[in-house]
């Protein structure tokens, strides 16, 4: 179990003060615990490893931590439900489960909350199941006896989905925990194990700002470019900040779905070819096209190899042929933008780098103030000083006297001209940018900052701030886990139920890190257009009485992955001013009518990545409705 947190050595601690390491500080969104109240801190995806399953103890799955699911559930094929039990031996699966929950709801007095192995003892079922080794191909079959049938509710049908669920051994974070887990289809979403309060219950606090929190400490530390090997094939590997998934450079792929595997040509860095046959994980849409989802062998070093997700995609024209996604470098990397071929030393990881030097560790995207104009922030792989990317500007005088005019957008949303003197001129190519100065802000944190000036590209339409390689002395390190990591907010903790304020109401909403976008109960959706705005009018009301209307833009639309067999449900979204104890954030917020629920209200990562540490077993840590 990690203890002690380490301090990411980020802007508002790096530019401004010493590098310490904070172990005696209190935690925040840039420098977040990895254990509070002698709980493990989880971010919203974590590595899954089925502890007592020969072949697959040591296989990492990857776990989604929903605080907002009552029970654990993965992703399992052939599944079989029977029973020796002779009033039961002639029915199986479905009609046995269905057969037992009637039989349970009507003739005892066991509540369903409360139904457990004993409950189900004298039905003698037993459930086989397999289970994929994503890395081998092989199935492995499983049999436990059934501990209990979970009554899964619909979002569209008032009957509740049958799983049958098992005791299994569980570790992350490398905590291990017998617990219910729920067998089902899981083979449409992206992670395979969804990690609920069966397990989280009295083991376990959720932070949804972070993915891969408890990996973050012995990230490995590679440069913006790498060679790196696959079956002894020597392979130059890039990084996106912006794509989640990791592609490798195939042709002549051959995906055989009946035996679930892949066939495929790769190349080396010299253009050397092998043929690489491997199981086949799922098929993803990239781009309205289906391209196969496979494990790769990649090895950083001597000593290191990780098994890495990629779908197969021919890429002759690019520089490498491995691009690593997002997903894979929050699971395995901190990136520094300003070296190249790290790992030809030997890895190394974060921890160790961050004793001995002072990176300034960002998000791929940030939020900053330059001159109190409010801009956005990105990171960048091949912009060496810091860039101010502007629609125009126009440079007058000479020597001392030379002066670079722009304009920017103030926080009332009104362009401002600023002018401001030379203090060098950069060539780039055939283009000349001037440099200038200007008082960089984040977290309350100000300093005086150069930055050359350039216009922005045809494709690009608002300023923006590149955040370039030397910006710090000891180098900038991109941080895919989280996002907005230079806005440092305390991390506070809630429980699974808290009282929020929306709009002067107030009443409980449930606090969901499965969730992506924040949801509040809407009845009487009706959308049109104003002066060719998209709008929306809806009432809002609640179990206390509650009961407004409103009219907002819509600012999106949301496709609600469904279970399956459920249809996609498409939802409107708004902005909406909600309020947590001392947090208040206007976020995003999609509308949907949730009548049939308890609470009226979700609030998602893009509310509780501020700061809220979620525990799913408590309530009302905030206070209760007054």
């Amino acid at each position: 179990m990690k203890k002690i947190p380490l301090a990411l050595t980020l802007l508002s601690t790096l530019l401004f003060s010493q590098y310490t390491l904070a172990t005696d500080t209190s935690p925040t969104t840039q420098n977040p615990t990895y254990e509070l109240d002698g709980k493990a801190v989880l971010g919203r995806t974590e590595n899954v490893y089925l502890s007592s399953v020969q072949g697959l103890k040591n296989v990492p799955f990857i776990g989604k931590i929903d605080t907002g699911a009552e029970t654990t559930s993965m992703h399992a094929e052939d599944i079989h439900v029977k029973s020796s039990n002779p009033d039961y031996q002639n029915l199986k699966d479905k009609e046995l489960m269905a057969a037992l929950t009637e039989d349970l709801l009507n003739n005892s007095d066991v509540d369903y909350d409360d139904w457990n192995g004993s409950t189900f003892a004298k039905y003698e079922a037993v459930v086989s199941f397999k289970v994929q080794n994503p890395r081998t191909g092989d199935m492995v079959l499983i049999e436990a006896p059934l501990e209990r049938v979970s009554m899964i509710r619909s979002r569209t049908s008032s009957t509740p989905l049958l799983r049958p669920t098992v005791k299994m051994s569980l570790t992350i974070a490398d905590q291990e925990l017998k617990t219910d887990v729920n067998l089902t289809d899981r083979s449409h979403f992206s992670a395979p194990v969804l990690i609920g309060k069966t397990f989280l219950a009295d083991n376990a606090l959720v932070f949804a700002g972070y993915d891969y929190l408890q990996e973050q400490e012995n990230a490995t530390v590679v440069g913006r470019k790498e060679v790196v090997s696959i079956s002894g094939m020597a392979m130059n590997a890039t990084f996106s900040l912006k794509n989640r998934y990791s592609i490798l450079h195939a042709k002549d792929i051959d995906v055989d779905k009946k035996n679930s595997e892949v066939t495929f040509d790769m190349f080396d860095n010299d253009g050397k070819q092998k043929e690489m046959t491997l199981p086949l994980v799922r098929m993803l849409s990239v781009s309205g096209k289906k391209r196969p989802l496979v494990y790769v062998p990649v090895q950083l070093d001597e000593n290191t190899t990780k098994d890495v997700l990629v779908y197969l995609r021919e890429r002759s024209s690019s520089e490498s042929q491995l691009r690593f996604g997002t997903s894979t470098a929050s699971e395995l990397f901190m990136i520094d933008t300003n070296a190249e071929n790290i790992l030809s030393e030997g890895s190394e990881s974060f921890s160790d780098v961050a004793k001995k030097s002072e990176p300034l560790v960002i998000s791929p995207e940030e939020d900053i103030t330059l001159d109190d104009f409010p801009l956005k922030a990105v990171a960048s792989f091949t912009v060496n000083t810091p860039l101010l990317k502007v629609d125009s500007f126009e440079m007058t005088g000479k020597g001392k006297d030379a002066s670079v005019e722009f304009y920017l957008t103030d926080v009332n949303g009104e362009k401002q001209k600023v002018t401001k003197p030379i203090i060098k001129k950069l060539k780039v190519g055939d283009d000349t940018r001037p440099v200038v100065s200007g008082e960089f802000a984040v977290s309350g944190n100000v300093r005086t900052q150069e930055f050359a000036i350039d216009v922005l590209n045809t494709n690009e339409k608002e300023a923006y701030f590149i955040l370039g390689k030397k910006m710090a002395k000891d180098g900038v390190y991109v941080n895919t886990r989280s996002d907005y990591l230079l806005k440092s907010e305390p991390l506070f903790k809630v429980g699974h139920i808290e009282v929020v304020e929306v709009n002067g109401m107030k009443f409980p909403a449930k606090l969901d890190t499965g969730a992506d976008v924040s949801s509040m109960n809407a009845v009487n959706i009706k959308r049109f257009k104003k002066d060719g705005q998209d709008m929306v009018s809806f009432t809002y009301q609640n179990n206390q009485g509650d009961k407004q209307d409103f009219t907002k833009p819509v600012i999106d639309v949301m496709r609600i992955k469904a279970k399956k067999g459920e249809k996609v449900n498409i939802r409107p979204v708004v902005e909406m001013k909600v309020k947590l104890g001392d947090l208040e954030k206007e976020v995003r917020v999609n509308l949907q009518d949730r009548s049939r629920f308890e609470y009226s209200m979700i609030l998602g990562k893009n509310f509780l990545k501020h700061g809220a540490v979620v525990s799913s077993d408590e309530d009302y840590l905030l206070g209760e409705m007054e």
